[in-house]
């Protein structure tokens, strides 16, 4: 894969799993009483929770499967199930319960500080963009190539983050049925790339087994 098309592929994966845009009418309801000068202090927070969320699971990842005894290819198939069960819920515009449950939801209405919990993690930075991550930085061959995941980590968390701080005019604008159409199309497109991580994971396996 060409710098080029790993960084097309690295942003693209990252920031359709973040999901900013169905993430805006609900960081909207949770901010709209709040000044310009909280939010931006919030979504600063959650930038840098996001950030080193993704980088210390992406730079130790491997570490943590060879404490387990966890293969990169077990990791892609149930990893690539995870996200596509993400893509899933996108596709019927609903937030995915990997990300927050019922209870979890009912309990963050009655919080002050969103930054890290839950806006941070899991919304952003949650069990599908940690996967991602991972896998991509598994697949990373040299310096460059994580430079580049690197630079796709902050770039996503940028935008997800600047479309966050926008979300009163998104709401405005695309209103309930325009987002849900945007989130579909998202959906969309990361099944498509949850059932590529699952065929290279099981290509993988079924390798290895034939090789030994």
């Amino acid at each position: 894969m060409g710098y080029i098309n790993l960084f097309i592929y690295s942003f693209t994966s990252l920031f359709i799993i973040m999901n900013p845009i169905g993430l805006a009418p609900l960081f909207y309801i949770w901010t709209v009483n709040n000044t310009e000068k909280e939010v931006i202090h919030i979504l600063k927070r959650t930038t840098v929770v996001v950030i080193l969320t993704l980088l210390i699971f992406g730079f130790f990842g491997k570490y943590i499967f060879n404490f387990f005894g966890i293969t990169i290819n077990s990791f892609k198939v149930i990893g690539g199930l995870l996200i596509l069960k993400i893509s899933w819920d996108m596709l019927h515009a609903k937030m995915s319960k990997i990300k927050q449950t019922q209870k979890e939801k009912e309990e963050m209405s009655q919080l002050e500080d969103i930054a890290v919990v839950p806006l941070g993690i899991p919304l952003l930075a949650g069990p599908g963009s940690i996967t991602t991550t991972i896998i991509l930085m598994e697949h990373a061959t040299g310096i460059l190539d994580k430079l580049i995941i690197v630079i796709s980590i902050f770039l996503a968390t940028g935008v997800s983050v600047f479309i966050l701080y926008i979300s009163e005019k998104i709401v405005m604008v695309l209103r309930t049925s325009g987002i849900n159409a945007v989130v579909r199309i998202m959906g969309l497109i990361l099944g498509a790339i949850s059932i590529e991580i699952i065929w290279s994971g099981l290509v993988g396996m079924f390798s290895s087994l034939i090789g030994k």
